[in-house]
This record gives structure tokens, C-alpha cells and sequence, in this order.
């Protein structure tokens, strides 16, 4: 999938965004590849939403080995919120990923990142099309798109329930009503440790104690 070529609207979104202070993920109205991260076009170049507005609010990079990481956990959901993107080398970020549960070494292979309806379009593609098309397709390099087909990825289902906006979005409004993590946990529909833990990582507290309420 292209990035999204470059009239000029899409970067004016990031600019218009780059001071952006709401408290939830701001997520990219455009293209997104495969992967679920913006893409956009300027000037002639294509790149990462997230990427450019880093950019835009902290500077280049400090070195070719940093990449702009999401404190939120959410970069695979299209989050371009200029306040939870930071540079941090690839051993940083993957520390992150592992901590946000989005860390792509899972059951799933080495990627981490494709559906798994998307997985059985490229193996429905085999003889179809080159493993390079393939690859260019979903975003994706070669040699993955071979483990695929020889099963030596995405093998099985990922057990990994991954968190979204809105969960968050859930969590936040339960501690504003002031419910427990226990209420909060029956309402996003995960174990009571899994809500406050992701709470506490968002910077939330219940301020209420772990008792469910009488009826």
C-alpha cells in the first residue's frame, strides 16, 4: 500500500497537531500500511506520521539508530499524539514494546504485526503473485513472507490481547466515575491486575479500593 502522496494536506494535519495536549491517543486520519502505522508523502518523500511529527516537535533524530517510540503503546493503532512520541534507540523502543505488550517477538513470528486475516491473504497468494509483491503489498520483507509460506511464522494464533484506544478510553472513564479496578476490569472484559497495571502505565490511579460494591 503507498503512502499517501503528498498535496501538502497531510503534513498540514501534523502541523496543525504538533501542540496538540488531549489526554487521548491522536490517531491518523489517513493511509496506514499494513501495519497500522500513517503514512504520508511530501516534498517528494514518504514516511511515517508518527516519524514526522517527532520530528516536528523534538527535532531530528539524534542518530540514524533512533526511532520514534510511543509511550502509549499504540503506534500500531496509528497514534501520531505529539506528546507520546520521543526518540529512543531500537534496544529503548523494543524494551517498550515488550513492557506495552506489542513486543514483536510473540507467537506469531518475528513481525508481530500482521492480522491473522492477512496472513492467510499471503499464503492465498502463493503462486500468485512473487514473494517481492507480496512483500511490497503488506509492507513486509521477503524472507517473511517465505516463513510464512514454509509455516515457520504465524504457525498459531497470538495469544496477546493487545490494548486500544478504546480500552483506554474505558479505563479512564471508569477511574472518572469513580469505579474500582475490579468494576473497571467486568467493563473493558480483562483481569482485574491486567486494568490497573494499564492503568498505572497510562499514569492513572483508581483512588478506589479493589472491593466490589453491593448491590
Amino acid at each position: 500500500m503507498s503512502a499517501t502522496k503528498g498535496n501538502g494536506k497531510t503534513y498540514q494535519w501534523l502541523l496543525d497537531h504538533k501542540d496538540h495536549d488531549g489526554g487521548y491517543c491522536l490517531i491518523w486520519p489517513f493511509n496506514r500500511n499494513p501495519n497500522g502505522y500513517g503514512q504520508l508523502g511530501y516534498l517528494g518523500k514518504s514516511g511515517y506520521a508518527h516519524r514526522m511529527m517527532c520530528e516536528l516537535v523534538h527535532g531530528p533524530a539524534p542518530s540514524p539508530d533512533h526511532e520514534a517510540a510511543h509511550s502509549c503503546g499504540n503506534g500500531h493503532m496509528g497514534c501520531a499524539h505529539p506528546k507520546h512520541l520521543s526518540w529512543k534507540t531500537r534496544t529503548e523502543n523494543r524494551l517498550d514494546c515488550r513492557e506495552h505488550g506489542t513486543n514483536t517477538r510473540n507467537t506469531c513470528g518475528s513481525m508481530g504485526r500482521l492480522t491473522l486475516e492477512q496472513v492467510q491473504e499471503i499464503r492465498d497468494l502463493k503462486g500468485k503473485k512473487t514473494q517481492a509483491e507480496i512483500a511490497a503489498i503488506y509492507g513486509i520483507h521477503e524472507p517473511s513472507v517465505r516463513d510464512i509460506f514454509l509455516g515457520r511464522t504465524y504457525g498459531r494464533p497470538s495469544k496477546i490481547k493487545y490494548y486500544t484506544p478504546e480500552d483506554d478510553a474505558k479505563i479512564r472513564d471508569g477511574i472518572d466515575q469513580g469505579l474500582n479496578f475490579i468494576e473497571i476490569a467486568e467493563i473493558v472484559g480483562r483481569p482485574t491486575h491486567a486494568v490497573s497495571s494499564r492503568a498505572y502505565r497510562l499514569g492513572l490511579r483508581s483512588g478506589q479500593p479493589c472491593i466490589r460494591k453491593s448491590a
